[in-house]
């Protein structure tokens, strides 16, 4: 992967606008998003700019190709877009992981502090921890 800023990111695409088309368009959506950030913003982009956007896109396709199965339409272009939005997204924890993670975070809180609103925003931070398992996951733990 090139450089992550708008500018590199537009280059990429223009580069490769012809032999990769999806790759290129989701360059370009994730590049308008972040720029409509740093507009609306009035401030230079940041890494966490793309990470951002790229969760909210992937969130956008997963969402989309729902859709699209329950009315049996072809998903095979969406699920390629996934793939290159890959890239800009963080390697999510194995199940086992969050789990040992989310423990960690339980065990260092006193008991009476053991409760789901200061045991989130601890999660939260937590690269690659899937926030929608969060709540079955604490379940267990307390």
């Amino acid at each position: 992967m090139s450089e992550l800023t708008m500018k590199a990111l537009t280059k990429e695409r223009l580069e490769i606008r012809k032999t990769n088309p999806i790759r290129s368009s989701v360059l370009l959506r994730l590049v308008n998003a972040v720029k409509n950030i740093t507009i609306d913003e009035r401030r230079e982009e940041t890494p966490e700019d793309f990470l951002k956007s790229a969760k909210k896109m992937q969130s956008e396709i997963l969402s989309t190709i729902e859709d699209y199965k329950k009315g049996h339409a072809d998903t095979s272009e969406l699920e390629q877009e996934l793939k290159e939005l890959a890239d800009f997204l963080p390697t999510m924890l194995s199940p086992e992981a969050m789990m040992e993670e989310a423990k960690k975070v339980v065990d260092s809180l006193a008991p009476e502090e053991r409760v789901l609103k200061n045991i989130m925003p601890k999660l939260k931070a937590i690269e690659g921890f899937d926030m929608k398992a969060a709540k079955d996951i604490i379940a267990k733990l307390i």
